[in-house]
């Protein structure tokens, strides 16, 4: 099994970094990259100030509202972003490549990064190629979308912590 390293700075596998210009729309705004969007929603609200810094590919601005943690809500936030950028037509060919390579059963590793990133984000990069293989194309609903909405409704019934 190859061992296949994703690390946007060293450019490891560059193209499938949540840094990666892979752009997307969600919610009527375009997103550079996976890590724009990310840092944009993940404390389950709009971030204005971290979606209007000057991003491009390999950018990161940390936001100071904090990470919505709660039943990994990060995590699916995560995977729901990796899975739009996927969709976008844009980015159609990078999608075959990424299938191709999960098809040859590389083992992604995401091994510089010290946190919880290290081993969930080659999971999230499996779920999506998983869900993007077996489900039919007219069945693909916006999980980011869907996610945004479930933070909105445990906001206003103050289900979040």
């Amino acid at each position: 099994m190859e061992i296949v390293n994703i690390w946007y700075g060293t450019g490891e596998m560059a193209w499938l970094s949540n840094l990666a210009y892979r752009p997307f729309t969600l919610r009527d705004k375009r997103y550079v990259s996976v890590e724009h969007a990310y840092q944009t929603w993940k404390s389950g609200e709009f971030d204005r100030v971290i979606c209007n810094r000057p991003w491009q590919e390999g950018s990161k601005f940390v936001g100071k509202k904090g990470t919505r943690t709660d039943n990994d809500w990060n995590i699916k936030l995560m995977k729901a972003l990796i899975l739009e950028s996927f969709l976008d037509p844009m980015n159609e060919p990078r999608k075959w490549s990424f299938l191709s390579l999960v098809s040859l059963g590389v083992k992604f590793t995401h091994t510089q990064d010290k946190g919880i990133w290290r081993t969930k984000f080659p999971e999230c990069l499996y779920e999506v190629a998983d869900y993007l293989d077996n489900a039919p194309e007219f069945t693909i609903p916006k999980h980011a979308e869907k996610q945004l909405k479930i933070a909105e409704w445990e906001r206003q019934h103050k289900l979040c912590t």
